[in-house]
């Protein structure tokens, strides 16, 4: 595992929430406003919405999606990615029990994480590890298991995991092979708040025209991965707006970007993407019209038509 990014040994020593940052795509971050969760966890509580919203961000779904390439090698089509993201495993006393036994029934090649394991900012990760420790043996017992770092997380956490069987990318990649073929997994670490993503340094060792997927935790980069001639995109963050209007309507989108990246499928010229909803929940345990989610990514290779 690489060593911390200098940017994010910054952020970390610093140990303040900031609600502006200047090295990042998004400029104002208002899920750093203190007061801000205890207002909303107030509101619910007087309304009697608490206990539904609780109930909702328990009730985890399991989305399948299927994407195609005219460039996929041939010894990965059927290809399963297993992606979790966001899982502030802390914030719900018995949710690293329901991901367990939605996990337990599928078969998969590859488990990804997104990151957001904690579900605080900032303080003592322990709950959070301990937490971890409970989940991570069933995980790595299925399948080889890969993740990045998350705008909630530390360094101290990728090196739990690291140490835990899950091969971290921190601006780095992963060459997968299989029947003689191979493809790339490439990890940025956060550039949402710490201002810590590094592409070049993530991509440094592959050879052009690879097949690439790149593991962000957040959607705002897929300019640039488009660019780089990425095929596949993963990303969370956004939690699909976690609180929405009927319809899935977010109300809050926390990436500077349009509606179409912030939950499911989405494209931009070449490059396809999901952006999950989130297993877990931010600032306050609860969802209304926007259901977390795990999701079983299956890779096919495009059929040519024949031609007539």
């Amino acid at each position: 595992m690489k060593p911390i990014n200098k940017n994010r040994k910054i952020g970390e020593i610093s140990n303040q929430l900031k609600v502006f940052t200047t090295n990042t795509k998004k400029k104002f971050h208002i899920e750093n406003i203190n007061w801000l969760g205890t207002m909303i966890k107030l509101v619910f509580r007087y309304t009697f919405l608490s206990k539904i919203g609780l109930r909702n961000a328990k009730n985890i779904k399991l989305r399948k999606a299927t994407f195609d390439f005219s460039n996929l090698p041939n010894g990965f089509n059927g290809y399963r990615i297993l992606f979790i993201s966001d899982l502030h495993i802390d914030c719900i006393h018995s949710l690293h029990k329901i991901i367990e036994e939605r996990v337990s029934k599928l078969e998969y090649d590859i488990c990804v994480l997104g990151g957001d394991y904690r579900f605080r900012s900032r303080g003592n990760p322990l709950i959070a590890i301990e937490k971890l420790k409970q989940l991570l043996p069933i995980l790595v017992k299925k399948s080889p298991v890969y993740g990045i770092l998350g705008n909630h997380d530390q360094y101290e956490i990728a090196e739990f995991l690291n140490e835990n069987n899950v091969h971290m990318l921190i601006n780095d990649n992963f060459r997968i092979e299989k029947k003689g073929k191979c493809i790339y997994l490439v990890g940025i670490d956060d550039g949402h708040y710490f201002g810590a993503a590094d592409l070049p340094e993530a991509e440094k060792g592959i050879p052009e025209k690879e097949f690439k997927i790149l593991l962000s935790h957040s959607p705002e980069f897929y300019k640039e991965a488009e660019s780089k001639g990425y095929s596949l995109y993963l990303a969370g963050h956004t939690h699909g707006g976690q609180i929405c209007l009927p319809g899935g309507i977010p109300i809050i989108k926390e990436a500077p970007v349009s509606n179409n990246f912030i939950s499911g499928k989405w494209s931009f010229n070449t490059l396809k993407g999901y952006t999950s909803k989130g297993v877990g929940s931010s600032m306050v345990p609860v969802r209304f019209f926007c259901p977390p989610e795990i999701v079983l990514i299956t890779l096919k290779i495009t059929l040519k038509k024949a031609l007539p």
